[in-house]
């Protein structure tokens, strides 16, 4: 999609105004809105219905208009898949009821799962992050590892433990804590089972610690804790 100015003049089109400022509120609407209903499930959840809802709508409503203003029919066919989870998401909140708040060590417990995940993910994003040290894998391993970042940089670990933090009331929590133990333990266990050099001072910081940390959190998340008073 670049525009022509002769025979060695190429620049990518610049967004207008319009289009820059409803691209970046799609882009904090899209990431964020899990974090928000796990958050109002924890600790407030008689608001999860009705907020949740009205956040849902809006990043639809965002995300249509990043397909309208855009012109261009959207940036890929992911765009598809996100409106029908926002479509479903906002249907769901609808016919939710009000339940029971968990107890609040539980609560902080997975407010901590999320946090920590969100955290990762920001400092993973950031123009000058750096990847630290690695196991130099190669083949199917490499691929694996490509593939776990990838859904790093999009967000999907944070999902999944706002997943768990919506279900922390449930015996289903925990095994999203098995899910962030994948790019938690993947770096060690690719250089222990392929043997591949690694970059570190030590192998411990092969671990993604802040993904170990949520998720064993999250796999103890359903021993018998004080109820809230």
């Amino acid at each position: 999609m670049l525009r022509s100015f002769g025979w060695f003049g190429h620049e990518p089109p610049q967004p207008d105004p319009l289009e820059l400022a409803i691209g970046v509120a799609y882009g904090y609407a899209n990431h964020y809105l899990p974090v928000l209903l796990a958050l109002l499930a924890l600790w407030v959840p008689r608001w999860l219905p009705k907020v949740g809802a009205i956040a849902a709508a809006v990043a639809l409503v965002l995300t249509v208009s990043t397909l309208v203003v855009s012109g261009t029919g959207g940036f890929g066919p992911q765009f598809g898949s996100i409106l029908a989870c926002q479509a479903i998401a906002l249907v769901a909140l609808l016919r939710t009821r009000p339940e029971q708040r968990v107890s609040w060590p539980r609560a902080v417990i997975w407010s901590a799962v999320v946090l920590l995940a969100l955290g990762r993910t920001l400092a993973r994003n950031t123009p000058t992050s750096d990847f630290g040290c690695y196991a130099d894998v190669k083949g199917t391993w490499a691929l694996a590892f490509y593939h776990l970042d990838t859904a790093h940089g999009l967000y999907y670990w944070v999902a999944a433990a706002a997943i768990g933090a919506v279900l922390s009331g449930y015996r289903a929590a925990p095994l999203c804590g098995l899910v962030l133990l994948a790019p938690a333990l993947f770096q060690p266990a690719a250089w222990l089972l392929s043997n591949a050099p690694h970059n570190c001072s030590s192998p411990l910081e092969l671990f993604d610690w802040p993904y170990l940390i949520a998720g064993v959190l999250a796999l103890t998340s359903r021993v018998r804790l004080p109820e809230r008073t």
